[in-house]
């Protein structure tokens, strides 16, 4: 069964996010794109060991009911559009690339799509994001959404696109922080 409005939400509170402990049984998580569930099953526990990306879980009643990954990246100026350079504070700087966070994949079991876990993983991963700013510096969370469904409940969160024709997108610090202000 897929998601619905008549399943209850999962209260954050219920939820623990946190890093992929590799021991965790990953097989019985599917959220019903062959590619997310694929990547999860059989690569995550790699890359995460390798820290080739940092894998995040989310757990419910002990059980792994979504996932994300994050890694840096490197975002050239000229791929994204004159509008969005200008239009965030990225826009006046020296740098021919901009350092930004990338999140990989997102994802959730498809028993417990629409009950606001993507939304808590989302969320978390702005948080993350924030933080390795502040470490390192970083100017935006980019993405590339998997189809123009998810690229627009995306954009409803508040990422642009890089390039309107493209499903390359991403969402500036300071949207960030707008977000994580009206999410608390």
């Amino acid at each position: 069964m897929n998601s619905g409005s008549s399943r209850s939400k999962v209260s954050p509170r219920d939820l623990a996010i946190e890093p992929l402990d590799t021991s965790l049984d990953r097989a019985a998580f599917c959220c019903g794109v062959p590619l997310l569930d694929d990547f999860f099953h059989n690569h995550a526990a790699d890359f995460h060991k390798a820290y080739k990306t940092r894998v995040t879980v989310a757990l419910y009643e002990r059980r792994i009911v979504g996932y994300y990954w994050l890694a840096v990246q490197s975002a050239a100026f000229s791929e994204f559009s004159k509008a969005a350079r200008l239009q965030h504070e990225f826009a006046h700087t020296d740098l021919d690339t901009m350092p930004c966070v990338y999140l990989g994949m997102i994802a959730t079991d498809r028993n417990m799509q629409g009950r606001g876990i993507g939304k808590a993983m989302m969320v978390h991963a702005m948080g993350q994001t924030l933080a390795v700013a502040d470490r390192v510096g970083a100017y935006a969370l980019t993405l590339e959404a998997i189809d123009g469904e998810t690229a627009k409940r995306y954009a409803t969160w508040g990422f642009d696109y890089y390039l309107p024709d493209r499903l390359w997108m991403y969402m500036p610090l300071s949207t960030i922080k707008e977000a994580l202000d009206i999410a608390s």
